[in-house]
Formats: structure tokens, sequence, C-alpha cells
């Protein structure tokens, strides 16, 4: 036991040690005090996956950043999942929901981050036997996260591999809160019936017997989040809300809804444990019957389906999709009412990295 232990905590110590210096890597810098009005238009022919329309800019600094467009509840989603995960020192892409004037036509709500190294061509494997024990050991902690965050579009391209071990750190938080903090914690939930989410992957492997989990990684990281100044979350969380709801009413009760949510998450946590073990264990040593065997074979199936979803959705035709999606959503997205604060952005013919957020 004392062999285990130790074991135990070296892994544990090894993964919060890459994810400090990951945490360092992506600290806020200059963009909390970035002046807009310095930023240019970058040409480029890159396309991102992503279905939001993408602007590429740097400042006079020579610093790439990107403009996501989207509507002002999804920026200020991002951006309180941001100050809440950076509370909890967990890695997390800055984001600043903003307006900017792209092309002299009026000024157009957003999210702007800063332009982060990473092959976007590496991705988590839908076999998860593949990931290392410690990409599947952040996945647990991202889990915590999502869930508190009620974030629930988390399929395996939302996902950098960052940092000497290629820890899977999740850069896009838009839908955070989409549910309102109703979502439950729960190995088959998923943002959309047609979109696997990662953990989706894992947890189906572990309940199959086909690999290990350190599921105390878990519930430590549930204890982490229930830990976050309680002050400081109320002040993210209604911030968000003023932008997301347009009564007091709505606000307040989102608030309580969120606040209940950390304070119960280590109790959520611990059912959702037993029942994984339960599940693993009854598939392991199945009782007899036909009933128990169609059973079997159903939860096989539906994890075999996940599998195809995810690769349609991830290759030329998912891919083209998301791209016209985001060709429509460039026209559709309206210019916002108020440009306080806004600049138009000259084009300049600059170098684009090749890897971005």
């Amino acid at each position: 036991m004392l062999h285990t232990f130790r074991a135990d905590h070296r892994f544990r110590s090894r993964i919060e040690l890459a994810l400090h210096g990951i945490e360092q890597s992506l600290a806020e810098g200059p963009l909390a005090t970035l002046d807009t009005k310095t930023l240019r238009r970058v040409d480029s022919d890159e396309q991102r996956s992503g279905s939001k329309p993408l602007l590429t800019l740097r400042s006079e600094d020579g610093k790439a950043y990107a403009f996501k467009q989207c509507e002002p509840p999804l920026a200020a989603a991002e951006e309180a999942a941001y100050r809440l995960r950076r509370l909890g020192r967990r890695p997390a892409v800055p984001a600043r929901a903003l307006s900017l004037d792209l092309d002299g036509s009026g000024a157009f709500p957003g999210l702007l981050k800063p332009f982060v190294e990473f092959n976007v061509s590496a991705e988590l494997e839908s076999d998860t036997t593949t990931w290392t024990p410690e990409q599947r050991a952040v996945m647990l902690l991202e889990h915590a996260w999502e869930w508190f965050l009620d974030n629930l579009d988390t399929n395996t391209s939302q996902y950098a591999l960052m940092g000497p071990l290629k820890l899977p750190v999740n850069i896009d938080w838009d839908r955070a809160f989409f549910s309102d903090g109703r979502s439950e914690l729960s190995r088959f939930a998923k943002y959309k019936p047609a979109l696997p989410n990662a953990r989706t992957f894992l947890y189906a492997d572990y309940v199959a017997g086909k690999i290990e989990l350190p599921l105390w990684l878990l519930a430590d990281e549930a204890r982490r989040i229930r830990r976050l100044p309680k002050a400081e979350v109320k002040k993210i969380l209604a911030h968000y809300a003023s932008i997301r709801f347009e009564s007091e009413t709505e606000r307040e009760r989102f608030v309580a809804r969120a606040r209940m949510r950390q304070r119960g998450i280590e109790r959520e946590v611990a059912v959702f444990m037993r029942l994984l073990w339960s599940e693993r264990r009854s598939l392991q040593h199945p009782a007899g019957g036909a009933g128990e065997w169609l059973r079997r074979r159903l939860i096989a199936f539906w994890a075999d389906w996940q599998r195809v979803l995810n690769a349609v959705l991830r290759g030329p035709i998912g891919v083209g999709a998301r791209r016209a999606v985001s060709l429509f959503r460039g026209f559709r997205v309206k210019p916002s009412a108020t440009p306080e604060g806004t600049d138009k952005l000259p084009t300049a013919e600059l170098d684009v990295p090749p890897k971005s957020a």
C-alpha cells in the first residue's frame, strides 16, 4: 500500500508540474490592457475546423491574436470560464469579450484570444488505449471543470495537446453554461446527439475494462473546485449573468444554481464514480439471462456508434460542413449597437503562425 501511495504521489506531482508550466505559458500578458486600435488584420488562408468566423490579427509589438466572431453571451461565457479556471490555477487560454469594427461596417461582437502554438493536426484518438496515462488522468480533471462550467461541447478537437507530456487542455469554452447550470453529470451527457465528447470514449473504454482510470483524481479536482473563493466565483458568475440574462430575477437564479453546483460537486462526483464502478463490474461479471446479454450488446453498440460519428465529423464531410457554417455565420453576425471602444482594423501583409487556439 505504501508503494502504491508513493507511486500515486509521483504520478500526481508529475502532472501538476506539467500543468503549472502550461498555465504559466498561457498567462494573460498584455491581453487585458491591449489597445485594440493597434491591431492589424493579417491575410491568411489558414482554415480552422471550428464553426465560428475567425480573424487573424497582430499588434504593433508583433504578437498574434485571433478574433472569433460570436454573440456577446458566447464571448462572455468563454471569458468567465477563463477567469474561473485561472482562479483554480488550471491552464486556460486568455479570453477577452469585446467588439471590433472589422471592415468599417460596424462593430462586430466577439472574443479576442492570443494565438497559442500547438500542433492542430494532433488530436486525441477515439481509442483511448492509445492515450498516455497522463492524458487520461488530465481528462478526468477536465471533466470536473466541464461539469462545473456546464460545458458539454468537448469533442476531441477542443483539446490542444500541450507541454512535454502532451496534456489535453480545453481551448474553447464559449459553450460554457449552455444549459444555464442544469446539465447532469453522466458519461452519456452530450452537447448534441451527433457530437461525441472526448470523455465519451474515455468512460466507454473504462467500463468495458479496456483501460484503468485514477478516479481519485476526479474526486480531488471536485474538491479543488468546491474550495474556490466564493466571493470571487460569485463576482465572475454575476458579470456573465448580466450579459446572458435580461431580467434581474433570471440573473440571480442562474448565479444561485451555479454556486449550488460548486457546493455540491463533490457529492455529484461521488455518485458518478459509484455508477461507473457498478457498470464496470456488471459488464465484467455479467449475470445470466437474455435481458442482461441484450443490455451489454446495446452498451457496446452505443460505444461503437460514437466512434463512427466521430470519424464522420472529424473527416472531410464534417470539416467541410463546419467551414460552410463559419462562412454563413460570418455574413449573419450583426454589428454591435454599441461600438464604444472599438476600432476599424486595416489589413497588413504579415506572416501567420501555423498553429492557433
